[in-house]
């Protein structure tokens, strides 16, 4: 067996958004690989879903989950639970950390929830009460391998605005 029967070539396609979009309206046809991305326009794709996703407040307390399980993931409940307004005081790290593991898990099915870490990171500066920062963390996947993903994200609890970076530091 050689390399390329052991890892055969996977091309992925972006969001339905992305494939709808016209890039180019002036053209009548598309080549049949111009929305095949290479690994750093899905990383984009991703970074910037992923802002969609954060920056999207959910039904939350609306919408009971227990008696509604498929409805809680389901589209109709995109996006985080209602955190503006509330003091992150009331939300330990680890909350915070899980409420966003679940919401990527459940709604960004590209990275491998196996993979996926969250962490809330110490603030950048001593003022910053309401903001809590990010490290979103995973594999991407990726043929022949999966690839890293790597965003740190600000997220602001009086707005409930998030920034999400795709470099080291803010």
């Amino acid at each position: 067996m050689n390399a390329r029967e052991a890892f055969p070539k996977v091309r992925y396609l972006p969001s339905l958004f992305d494939r709808l979009r016209d890039h180019d309206p002036r053209s009548p046809h598309e080549r049949p690989d111009a929305y095949a991305p290479d690994a750093a326009a899905m990383q984009r794709l991703i970074q910037r879903d992923l802002a969609l996703l954060l920056n999207t407040s959910n039904l939350g307390a609306a919408l009971d989950a227990a008696r509604h399980p498929q409805a809680a993931r389901s589209a109709v409940n995109y996006g985080l639970p209602p955190l503006s307004g509330s003091l992150r005081a009331q939300h330990n790290a680890s909350s915070i950390e899980k409420l966003v593991r679940e919401t990527i898990v459940a709604f960004e099915p590209r990275l491998i929830p196996e993979t996926l870490s969250v962490r809330v990171l110490p603030p950048a500066q001593p003022g910053s009460y309401n903001v809590i920062h990010l490290e979103i963390k995973a594999l991407m996947h990726w043929s022949p391998y999966p690839l890293e993903f790597l965003v740190q994200t600000r997220y602001d609890l009086e707005s409930s605005h998030a920034s999400v970076d795709g470099r080291s530091g803010f």
